[in-house]
């Protein structure tokens, strides 16, 4: 059996070195500033890109729309997911939000636990099952204040310690709809919501140039002003306030297609050509006139015999 290894003497030990993982390189992709628009916080104006920006698509809003619309009186959690990603030319990394998770969890009312561990799991889980990065969470407030609360805060240093991870706030139900993109951690920014990019869909950019705009949230100012558009996120119209509009889904052409062939088949099951016609009109003819012969002979027989 060999023991421990002894020192030579002479010879100083080196200390242990802690190996540092090395962090995987980014997906080089230019940031899409282009095709976006620039949402500030009404308190704060953003000098330019920062470091760890956040680009969030239109479609990944309408998922968080739909999810807190589930459930309108209720704390819904659900998570980020995307990208990191880092421009060619600067060098500069930042975050591609292009799609949501949402989570069974319901926050129970005045709970310290905003965000559950077996929520957190899963969070995980569905970002690796489609190939995504877990960049952040979101959930549901009755209201927003000026920027992320404590609790916030808390539940997103202790599940999201990265400095680059984010999270979101979005409050529908409340008089001024409002929402936000937040960080933890020793930041300068920490008790105050983030710029971000609002990436807008290919048929939102207009002819001239202006894009569709679906952030309905009032603490947050634009760079440039954008064309509002009626499929808003995070936003639901006021019930109750004039007649509402029952719009029928209109046939597609394939259905209409279908629609006629099947009626003009039922039409040719009643419709005869001109030959079937005389030959039915030349059966009747010799039907009647074979009772008109049966009737004649019947006549004269009973004639004949009287």
């Amino acid at each position: 059996m060999t023991g421990p290894a002894r020192p030579i003497p002479g010879r100083v030990p080196r200390p242990a070195i802690a190996r540092i993982p090395r962090e995987q390189p980014l997906p080089q992709a230019p940031p899409p500033i282009l095709r976006s628009i620039l949402w500030n916080p009404e308190n704060g104006v953003s000098a330019g890109m920062a470091e760890h920006a956040v680009f969030v698509t239109q479609g990944a809003l309408r998922e968080v729309s739909r999810h807190i619309w589930s459930q309108p009186n209720q704390e819904l959690l659900g998570f980020l997911l995307g990208e990191r990603r880092e421009s060619p030319e600067t060098g500069a990394r930042y975050l591609y939000i292009s799609a949501t998770s949402r989570s069974s969890y319901v926050v129970p009312q005045e709970s310290e636990e905003v965000i559950a561990e077996v929520a957190w799991h899963s969070g995980h889980l569905e970002a690796r099952r489609r190939r995504l990065q877990l960049l952040g969470w979101y959930h549901s407030a009755m209201y927003v204040e000026i920027g992320p609360t404590l609790r916030d805060v808390g539940a997103h240093a202790a599940h999201f310690p990265d400095p680059w991870q984010v999270g979101l706030i979005v409050a529908p139900r409340s008089d001024l709809v409002a929402g936000g993109f937040f960080r933890a951690g020793d930041r300068e920014d920490a008790d105050r919501f983030l710029p971000f990019y609002e990436v807008v869909d290919d048929n939102a950019i207009l002819p001239d140039g202006q894009k569709r705009s679906v952030v309905p949230w009032t603490n947050y100012v634009p760079d440039v002003p954008p064309v509002r558009t009626t499929q808003v996120a995070v936003a639901r119209p006021k019930l109750g306030q004039g007649p509402i509009p029952l719009i029928m889904p209109q046939p597609r052409a394939e259905e209409q297609a279908r629609g006629i062939l099947a009626k003009r088949r039922a039409a040719n099951r009643y419709k005869m050509s001109a030959r079937k016609r005389r030959e039915r009109r030349r059966r009747m003819l010799v039907t009647i006139a074979t009772f008109a012969v049966l009737a004649a002979t019947a006549a004269w027989a009973f004639l004949t015999v009287r």
